[in-house]
């Protein structure tokens, strides 16, 4: 292998290393808790060099209605103990049974039952109430489930979603043609540099509650977030 292909090999790593700085230069939020639906608030923790302030890290509420619910009465559900069940993956998978309907957690990158319970309860007593943003993975929900989400009572909210609704404010989009259903966490911009979910600027809207294109990667007029 040459010098200069491994230099050429070398860019990706730097170009991620120099956005990441950036990013964590930026930020000015740095105690707020981030409730997903999926794995992509891990990493966005990981890549800020933040505290997991979110029992919801390296697991997902798949069911978009359930997620809902669990934002909605959110203290009420991490309340309550996580009820393992049988799993048919290789991970272990346990319901919380509210007073609003049973919520289905998906423990993806745990192996055993005793380390997602051990992480769910230690992160859970992190859980910020006074700065609490929620942060969904929509790119397969309906026009009806993206209202669903808008109307939740948290103000500091986004869904990434693959189609454009101009009317309601929650929304970020991604339109780019190249992208599909399910990579948001994929490398598929810029020769693998640039994750697809990146071409949003969430730490504009950490900061802020406003939701705007990453000017790093394309210019757009800002969307407006409830104030």
């Amino acid at each position: 292998m040459t010098a200069s292909y491994k230099t050429l090999n070398m860019i990706p790593k730097i170009l991620r290393h120099l956005i990441h700085f950036y990013n964590r230069l930026r930020l000015r939020n740095r105690d707020f808790t981030l409730i997903t639906n999926t794995c992509i608030g891990g990493i966005m923790y990981h890549e800020l060099k933040l505290r997991f302030l979110s029992p919801t890290i390296n697991c997902g509420i798949r069911n978009h209605e359930e997620f809902f619910t669990f934002c909605r009465y959110l203290e009420h559900y991490l309340s309550l103990p996580l009820d393992f069940i049988p799993s048919q993956w290789k991970y272990p998978v346990a319901v919380l049974h509210g007073e609003h309907g049973d919520i289905t957690v998906y423990f993806t990158h745990y192996h055993s039952q005793a380390e997602a319970q051990n992480k769910w309860e230690e992160r859970k007593k992190r859980v910020n109430p006074n700065n609490t943003i929620i942060l969904m993975d929509g790119d397969n929900c309906t026009e009806q489930q993206v209202k669903a989400f808008d109307s939740l009572p948290q103000k500091h909210k986004v869904i990434i979603t693959m189609t454009e609704y101009p009317e309601i404010k929650s929304v970020w989009a991604i339109t780019h043609p190249d992208y599909r259903q399910a990579q948001i966490l994929e490398y598929g911009l810029w020769n693998h540099t640039i994750r697809w979910y990146e071409l949003f600027d969430y730490v504009h809207f950490f900061n802020t509650g406003k939701i705007r294109n990453n000017a790093l990667f394309h210019n757009k007029k800002e969307n407006h977030q409830a104030d």
